[in-house]
């Protein structure tokens, strides 16, 4: 079991949590189907009691169960990752600028975008990621800008562009990008490849 004190949750850039922060930087994760439950359950300021899955080396842990400081606790199975939320709302591009405070990692453990001083979650695919790890870092000034949404769990963003300055921002390959194939709507789209061959 773990104990830490929530300072903030990890809004998803489309609506939603992924998880929240614990006073001593450890990132926890929890499911889609979780999400709403973990962030009614839990206020920031809240001391926690988890059960999960705790990094060896990085600062992550994977929730099994939460239980409140009122001594509500909910079980989570972990068995998908969050969808869209009513609490946020997606709209236009979103400029995030400011400190970094922390490195973002993803269940995994791969690097996959930064939290900055204001709380605000620039997520970039783990390959971009990497590709920019120097801006990631505690300390950096970051500029980003892409897709995200703004609520009362915070804001966040899916990168298109990221850099230092805003006018030295770097093009980002947007980690949900569909697979390559025909466009919907072209002859080649309603195919399956090998269905027509017994």
């Amino acid at each position: 079991m773990f104990t830490g004190n929530v300072v903030q949750f990890l809004p998803a850039p489309h609506g939603g949590i992924v998880g929240f922060v614990l006073d001593d930087g450890t990132q926890v994760f929890v499911s889609a189907a979780q999400a709403h439950t973990f962030a009614g359950l839990v206020k920031v300021g809240d001391k926690v009691d988890i059960r999960g899955l705790k990094g060896q080396v990085l600062p992550i842990m994977r929730a099994f169960s939460v239980t409140s400081p009122r001594g509500r606790t909910v079980q989570d199975s972990f068995i998908e990752m969050p969808l869209h939320s009513p609490e946020m709302i997606a709209g236009p591009d979103l400029v995030l600028h400011g400190e970094v405070w922390m490195p973002l990692y993803d269940v995994g453990g791969n690097l996959s975008g930064a939290v900055l001083k204001d709380h605000s979650v620039i997520y970039l695919s783990p390959r971009e990621a990497a590709r920019v790890a120097s801006l990631l870092k505690p300390g950096q000034t970051l500029y980003a800008v892409g897709g995200g949404s703004s609520g009362e769990l915070g804001i966040a963003i899916d990168a298109r562009e990221i850099g230092p300055a805003v006018d030295k921002l770097v093009n980002i390959t947007v980690g949900n990008v569909p697979p390559p194939g025909p466009a919907p709507g072209t002859p080649g789209y309603d195919i399956i490849p090998g269905a027509d061959e017994h």
